[in-house]
C-alpha cells in the first residue's frame, strides 16, 4: 500500500517529537502492509519561506533516514513532500511548485471555513500554471466539520482529486458514506494522515480490513494503483 498523506519526519511540525518515535511509526505502516509514505509535513506560507522550508525537511529526511539504515527494523521508502495550506493568490506563487510531491503532485489543505467557488477555481489555476495535479487534502475531514456532504462532489466537478483519511472509514457513523462514495468512484487517494502514536496513529490496515469485508476491496486497489502512478511507482509496490 501506498500512505498518501503522512506527518513521519520527526519536530518538523506536528507530527513526532522524536526519531524514535518516528521510527516507530514508520515500523507500524510497514506492519500494516505499507510500502511507500508519502511525507507530507504541513506548509503555512504565513510562517514558512519555501526555501528555508525545504532545507529543513532535507536535514529531517537525512536524519530519519540514517536511522532507519541504522535499524534492523524494515520500513516503508519515504517520499518527501508537503501539505500546503491554501492561501489566496496562490496559483500565482512560483515557489509553491517546488512543495510538490514527485515533481508532479502538489496536496492543498483548505482552510477550515466554508470554502469558496473562487478558491476551488485559483486551485485549479494553481495546476494550470504549474503543471502540477492539484489533490485535496482530506475532504472528508471538512464534510464533517463544516457539515457540507457536498463538497466532495464540487472538487470532482473541477477534475481536482479526492484525498481522505484512513478515519473516515473506520468511524462507524459514517463508515457506509466512506464505502458509498468508495464504490462511486469519489475517491482518488487516501492516506493515514498519522501524526504519533496514539490518537493519530497509522491506521490503513484496519481500513483495508473494512474495506475488504464491505466488499469493496477492488475500489480499494484502485486507490493505491492511483497512487502509484502519480508517484510512478507501477509495479514496484505490492
Amino acid at each position: 500500500m501506498i500512505d498518501f498523506h503522512s506527518h513521519v519526519l520527526p519536530r518538523m511540525d506536528d507530527g513526532p517529537r522524536s526519531l524514535r518515535e518516528s521510527l516507530e511509526m514508520l515500523n507500524q505502516c510497514f506492519q500494516q502492509g505499507v510500502d511507500a509514505v508519502v511525507s507530507t509535513s504541513h506548509f503555512y506560507a504565513y510562517q514558512d519561506d519555501p526555501k528555508a522550508f525545504l532545507l529543513r525537511r532535507g536535514r529531517r529526511l537525512q536524519a530519519l533516514r540514517e536511522a532507519m539504515l541504522c535499524s534492523t527494523e524494515v520500513y516503508p521508502r519515504i517520499i518527501p513532500g508537503a501539505e500546503v495550506l491554501y492561501f489566496p493568490g496562490i496559483s500565482q506563487a512560483q515557489e509553491v511548485a517546488e512543495l510538490s510531491i514527485a515533481g508532479r503532485v502538489i496536496l492543498i489543505e483548505p482552510p477550515m471555513a466554508p470554502w469558496s467557488d473562487d478558491m476551488l477555481d485559483e486551485i485549479v489555476s494553481l495546476g494550470e500554471n504549474f503543471r502540477r495535479k492539484p489533490v485535496i487534502a482530506h475532504v472528508d475531514r471538512y464534510m464533517k466539520m463544516l457539515g457540507d456532504n457536498g463538497l466532495i462532489d464540487r472538487v470532482l466537478e473541477r477534475e481536482l482529486l479526492v484525498q481522505v483519511n484512513g478515519s473516515y472509514f473506520l468511524d462507524k457513523k459514517r463508515e457506509k458514506a466512506a464505502i458509498r462514495n468508495l464504490k462511486k468512484g469519489k475517491i482518488h487517494l487516501i492516506g493515514s494522515d498519522c501524526h504519533n502514536l496514539f490518537d493519530r496513529a497509522p491506521n490503513l490496515g484496519l481500513v483495508r480490513r473494512v474495506v475488504r469485508a464491505a466488499g469493496a476491496e477492488a475500489e480499494f486497489r484502485v486507490l493505491q494503483e492511483n497512487a502509484a502512478g502519480l508517484l510512478e511507482l507501477e509495479g514496484e509496490l505490492v
